[in-house]
């Protein structure tokens, strides 16, 4: 069970990712030519590279903790609480929220001590710094970098109110997993830890 923020998406709309490689450009110069021959005439090179960042992140990298895992899309539960991945080593991006690079806090979860002790994708999150980057990758190889700004604890029914909105006009990151001690019968974490990171 992760943090509860059916509130915070309730309070606002989300505004709903940069290095290029060569596939992009490659796609770049194809529109442009498409958009000619068919007679709607050139897009303009920011549309282009909007469309282009406009992908939901496929692969999370932090080199920190040698973190190179893929990500899903996950949406709300029925109860408004963040989605996991089905996969331990998998990670998951909020849906409900903005894309990473957007402006806003993108969101991304992962599982911590699973079961078995079978490795799971954020079982040293708690060991990131200030200063440390996030690498987010999108499905058609377009990298954002964020760089940590913070790494903090909560208590499971602490109020998280506002943690995830954002309304500077900036591009931020939070990853989220469980912290603390297992609780056998409720089957959860005692308490949830969050990075806060800004895009580079």
């Amino acid at each position: 069970m992760l943090l509860n923020v059916r509130p915070l998406y309730a309070r606002a709309t989300l505004v709903v990712a940069g290095v290029l490689i060569c596939s992009a450009l490659v796609f770049i110069a194809h529109g442009l030519f498409h958009t000619r021959a068919s007679g709607i005439g050139p897009l303009s090179f920011a549309t282009l590279l909007g469309q282009l960042r406009s992908q939901p992140p496929s692969r999370l990298i932090i080199p920190k903790i040698q973190v190179n895992a893929p990500v899903e899309s996950i949406g709300l539960t029925a109860a408004g609480a963040l989605g996991v991945p089905v996969k331990p080593r998998d990670a998951a991006w909020s849906s409900a929220g903005p894309l990473p690079g957007a402006p806003g806090v993108a969101i991304i979860t992962g599982h911590f001590g699973w079961k078995e002790d079978v490795p799971a994708v954020f079982d040293d999150l708690h060991t990131l710094q200030i200063g440390d980057r996030i690498y987010l990758e999108n499905s058609i190889g377009i990298t954002t970098t964020f760089v940590v700004r913070a790494v903090r604890s909560y208590g499971e029914h602490d109020s998280t109110t506002g943690l995830f909105i954002s309304d500077d006009g900036q591009a931020h990151l939070s990853l989220i997993t469980c912290d603390g001690d297992w609780n056998a019968l409720e089957k959860s974490y005692s308490r949830r830890l969050v990075v806060f990171a800004d895009k580079e």
